[in-house]
């Protein structure tokens, strides 16, 4: 009877340890699963931060913003301009203000993926009558 009872407790204490491992390891593989996807969002952020950050700074300097956003690949929508990358997609707004002084030119890049956007990059330009 001993024998019998001794068996099934290490039958039981090895049902325990091996529910342990299930446990541990489903939620190591949703741990780096979840690390997985924050890698490659922050990827994605970083080459799209990169491209946008070019893409302002020559539009801040362009005489031309609509030439200047044509020839980096924008095309031109209702709304204001789009380049669509595989990852992420760039939206460029051009708008100007003009009074007796200048014109003020207000320029912004946002940068969306996945429907949220990611960040916005200003790149306003105040362009004086004597300039």
């Amino acid at each position: 009877m001993r024998s019998g009872s001794r068996s099934n407790a290490l039958l039981v204490e090895l049902l325990i340890v091996i529910m342990f491992f299930m446990i541990a390891s489903t939620l190591l593989i949703r741990i780096f699963t979840t690390a997985r996807r924050q890698t490659a969002r922050a990827e994605r952020i970083t080459v799209s931060l990169a491209e946008a950050q070019n893409a302002a700074d020559q539009l801040y300097a362009a005489e031309d913003p609509e030439s200047l956003l044509e020839s980096l690949g924008f095309v031109r929508q209702e709304t204001g301009w789009v380049f669509t990358a595989e990852d992420y997609q760039m939206e460029a707004y051009v708008t100007e203000e003009q009074d007796g002084y200048g014109i003020f030119r207000h320029q912004e890049i946002r940068v969306t993926a996945d429907g949220e956007t990611l960040f916005t990059l200003p790149c306003s330009r105040w362009k004086g009558v004597s300039e």
